[in-house]
């Protein structure tokens, strides 16, 4: 018989019903965060551009996306992205409630919360770019930006467990 504690780790996607300002964000992270069994955390949308694109004004810079910093746990993280999903992986079945309350409690609007496999086992081709055959923590496996020069959009909020 397979209980709930036999079973390994859980992902899932939070899809808000709108994209989130920092502050709503900030709030979220750290009520998902508060509640535990959290392994992976991360957040997709569209680019927050730091200087006008194309047209006319084409290397302005915008201001409003300026230190648009967020505190989660006790980290200082750079919002590069609008927040408009947020992926999780978590220890067991048993925090799927958890964050489902914290998400009620955090956002005034309508949010889903859909399970699959979100986050790779095994080693993609730019990971092994990046890092080579053997990777130290199997936490960042399959969250490598191709385009970045390092490791700036990674925060460790606790050391590896494993």
């Amino acid at each position: 018989m397979v209980t709930t504690s036999d079973t390994g780790p859980v992902q899932v996607e939070i899809f808000p019903g709108r994209f989130l300002m920092p502050e709503t964000a900030q709030h979220l992270l750290n009520e998902i965060y508060r509640t535990g069994g959290v392994k992976r955390i991360m957040i997709q949308g569209p680019n927050l551009p730091r200087a006008v694109p194309y047209g006319p004004a084409r290397g302005t810079p915008i201001e409003e996306n300026r230190d648009l910093l967020i505190e989660v746990g006790d980290q200082a993280l750079e919002l590069r992205v609008k927040v408009g999903r947020i992926r999780l992986e978590l220890e067991g079945e048993e925090d799927i409630p958890k964050v489902q309350a914290a998400c009620e409690r955090a956002l005034p609007f309508s949010f889903s919360i859909k399970r699959g496999r979100f986050f790779r086992d095994v080693s993609t081709i730019t990971d092994y770019a990046k890092y080579g055959r053997v990777i130290e923590d199997r936490r960042i496996l399959g969250l490598i930006d191709p385009k970045a020069k390092k490791e700036r959009d990674m925060a460790y909020l606790s050391e590896q467990d494993e």
